[in-house]
C-alpha cells in the first residue's frame, strides 16, 4: 500500500511538471505508411482482406485497426460504395477503360559500399510502389505489371508516378535503382 501511494504521488508530481506518460497514440511512422498502403488496396477492393494481409505481410486485426485509423469505414459500405461506383459509370457512359501490360525491370545497388539497405529498399518497392497495381513476378526484379487507363496521358502520368516512387523508396534507403518499363506489343518505353 505504501509502494502504490508513493508511485501514484510520483506520477502526479510528473503530470504538474509537464509529463505525459505512457504508449503515444496513434501509429508509428512505418506502421502509418503500411496503413495507407492497406488503405488504397481496401479502397480498391480488387483483392480480399486476407489477400491484403498476405501481401502486406500483416493479420487481420492489424489491417481493420490500420484501417479504422486511417478513417475508412468497414464493411457493408465499401460494397455499397462499389455498387454504387459501378451503377454511375454504367450511366454516365464513361470512356471505356484499357488495360496495358507493362514489363518492369529493375536493379538496386547502395549508394555506396558503407551503406546497407539494398533488400529493405527492394521489400520497401515490392510492398508499396509494385503493390499497387495487378503485378506478377516472373524473376528477381522483373515484373509484370497490368495497369487500367482511360488515355495515353493517363498511362504516361501512372508511369512516372510508379518509377518516381520507386526511386524514393530506394533514396530512403541509400540506394539507387535502375528501373526500364515497356508496354508488351508497343513501341512504348519509360
Amino acid at each position: 500500500e505504501l509502494i502504490q501511494e508513493r508511485t501514484q504521488a510520483g506520477l502526479s508530481a510528473a503530470r504538474a511538471r509537464g509529463r505525459i506518460g505512457g504508449r503515444p497514440k496513434g501509429l508509428t511512422a512505418p506502421a502509418e505508411s503500411t496503413a495507407m498502403a492497406a488503405e488504397t488496396l481496401y479502397r480498391e477492393g480488387r483483392l480480399s482482406v486476407s489477400a491484403i494481409g498476405k501481401k502486406l505481410h500483416i493479420s487481420k486485426g492489424t489491417l481493420y485497426r490500420y484501417l479504422r485509423s486511417r478513417g475508412v469505414e468497414i464493411g457493408k459500405q465499401k460494397k455499397n460504395l462499389l455498387t454504387d461506383t459501378l451503377q454511375t459509370t454504367a450511366r454516365n457512359r464513361s470512356p471505356i477503360t484499357k488495360t496495358a501490360t507493362v514489363s518492369l525491370l529493375f536493379s538496386i545497388e547502395n549508394n555506396s559500399k558503407f551503406v546497407r539497405g539494398k533488400k529493405r529498399a527492394q521489400a520497401n518497392i515490392e510492398q508499396y510502389s509494385l503493390a499497387l497495381y495487378d503485378n506478377q513476378q516472373l524473376a528477381p526484379g522483373k515484373y509484370e505489371l497490368r495497369i487500367s487507363y482511360e488515355n495515353e496521358h493517363e498511362l504516361n502520368e501512372t508511369m512516372h508516378q510508379l518509377l518516381s516512387d520507386m526511386h524514393r523508396e530506394a533514396n530512403l534507403c541509400n540506394c539507387n535503382v535502375d528501373v526500364n518499363a515497356w508496354e508488351e506489343g508497343t513501341e512504348r518505353r519509360w
